[in-house]
């Protein structure tokens, strides 16, 4: 009896250690494999979306705007210009006295070509209003003023009134008929045409008188 028993013990310790397991290891504490393991958590974590009752996540697109541009505002302590505002011409001024050379030429009906020339010549620019000037050609030895001359001034050209007198013959004068000036920074240029009508007495004459100098 006691014989059989042993028989049996060992034939029951031969056959635990022979035949595999019938108990996961995951129950018995062992590990799992690596992808067994990873489907369950993958698994679990869709239960747990689930169960969370959480749906599916919008997609949110930002989009940037570009900005506008940023106007330049004028510097501190300057106006900006208004709309059609006039502007002055750089450099334009009129009056003063101006010092250079000058040529009278006089031609007769019956005789040459009379030339006068001076280095020393000196005229007078004044300026009553914006619209016109007084041009006076100095004698330059003397200091005295030979004629005052009218003109209409725009921007840097000036219009001698017709029908003035200057130079000429003693006790006729020499009436223009035609003449303007023009001014280029401190630098005055002055031309003329006059004529003196012809006479019982005295034969006709005709003037040309040009002025270039420089401010002084």
């Amino acid at each position: 009896m006691r014989a059989r028993t042993l028989w049996l013990s060992g034939g029951l310790l031969f056959a635990c250690q022979t035949l595999p397991s019938a108990v996961p290891l995951a129950d018995t504490g062992g590990s799992m494999p690596s992808g067994v393991r990873a489907d369950r958590d993958r698994r679990a974590a869709a239960d747990d979306d689930a169960d969370s009752g959480a749906g599916p996540v919008d997609e949110v697109v930002v989009k940037a705007e570009t900005p506008k541009p940023v106007e330049a505002l004028p510097d501190a302590g300057t106006e900006a210009p208004l709309p059609n505002a006039p502007t002055s011409e750089a450099g334009l001024k009129w009056p003063g006295e101006f010092v250079g050379s000058d040529r009278l030429v006089r031609k007769f009906e019956d005789g040459p070509d009379d030339v006068q020339l001076d280095d020393k010549a000196r005229t007078r620019v004044e300026q009553p209003s914006s619209s016109s000037l007084v041009i006076s050609i100095v004698n330059s030895a003397s200091g005295d003023v030979i004629c005052a001359l009218r003109a209409s001034v725009s921007g840097n050209r000036a219009t001698l009134d017709a029908g003035q007198t200057c130079f000429g013959a003693e006790g006729a004068g020499a009436r223009i008929s035609e003449g303007h000036a023009t001014i280029d920074g401190d630098r005055l240029v002055l031309d003329f045409e006059s004529s003196i009508e012809e006479s019982d007495e005295e034969p006709g004459e005709h003037d040309s008188y040009h002025f270039d100098g420089t401010r002084r």
